[in-house]
């Protein structure tokens, strides 16, 4: 499976504990977007909706950094600037990078990602890109982070490839900070809150059995997915298959979707073959919930 019309650059600042991974497009290409999390660092987004007028992108940005991150999309903005790339208009070509971000000071401090880190992602974004683990955007992520006297454990960038019989291929990718537990395919979590015994707390039966929670106003959280198919689909479509696509998260991450976490999943249309919608929402899932479960497999306790 190769997407040709996508490049994918990370800068990674590992000491600092952040970073970012930019998801560079060839040519302008369809994209919708689902936010399923109550507490959203986002910028142009807003265009993603079916009624805009802007019906492609240029890129996608993921960063950490929080809100002060968004600002790195300017880096992305100048690289596909000077490549004449962006929406046409009288005066020059404007740049459409929908850009989210992630709450990642509560591992090592308030570090933020800059535009020049995200114009250097940019030059340096290879095709076939499958570098996963703590880099780029998924840095200074974390999971496990519900109950105070609790370890969490590192988050980080995961990705998924599925290729179907049909022709239909799907490539996700996943930046997983999320305030609850990850599952694996079984149900069994892999990372999350754990005890000093090493066993996992596991947030849900700790909530069903009475215990009680902290509230993590310095751990905000958020999970990010981008997720790329060669079927040919426009913005409505994108957006009905980006909501079915979030049901991934709920798979691999519990609790999801919290008043904490700013969740949200971006779907693009790479390719002109024709697919069932259903079939192509159900598959999208899938790749989500495997690369948020390929996000912690190299995860470490943070205490």
């Amino acid at each position: 499976m190769h997407f040709a019309n996508l490049k994918i650059g990370h800068a990674t600042h590992t000491a600092q504990g952040t970073g970012l991974s930019v998801f560079l497009l060839e040519k302008p290409a369809p994209c919708g977007h689902w936010l399923c999390g109550s507490a959203p660092a986002m910028r142009d987004v807003s265009l993603l909706d079916p009624a805009c007028t802007v019906n492609q992108i240029d890129a996608l940005l993921f960063t950490g950094g929080s809100a002060f991150g968004l600002d790195a999309a300017q880096g992305v903005m100048r690289w596909l600037a000077e490549n004449q790339r962006g929406f046409p208009t009288k005066y020059g070509n404007v740049p459409i990078v929908p850009t989210a971000s992630i709450y990642d000071f509560s591992v090592k401090g308030m570090h933020i990602p800059t535009a020049d880190d995200a114009y250097q992602a940019c030059a340096n974004a290879l095709q076939n890109n499958q570098q996963s683990g703590q880099i780029g955007a998924g840095t200074g992520a974390s999971v496990g982070k519900l109950v105070s006297t609790a370890s969490s454990m590192s988050g980080g960038l995961g990705h998924a490839k599925i290729q179907c019989p049909s022709g239909l291929e799907v490539w996700a990718f996943t930046v997983v900070n999320a305030v609850g537990d990850i599952l694996d395919q079984t149900g069994t979590i892999i990372a999350g809150a754990q005890q000093d015994n090493g066993e996992f707390i596991n947030l849900a039966h700790h909530l069903m059995q009475g215990g009680t929670t902290h509230t993590p106003l310095t751990q905000q959280n958020t999970t990010l997915a981008a997720v790329f198919t060669n079927a040919k689909l426009d913005k409505n479509q994108l957006t009905r298959i980006a909501k079915m696509a979030s049901a991934g998260f709920a798979r691999a991450i519990t609790p999801a979707f919290t008043s904490y976490d700013g969740d949200a999943v971006f779907t693009v249309s790479l390719g002109d073959k024709m697919f069932d919608e259903i079939t192509i929402g159900i598959i999208c899932a899938t790749a989500i919930q495997q690369a948020i479960i390929q996000a912690v497999k190299t995860t470490t306790i943070i205490k």
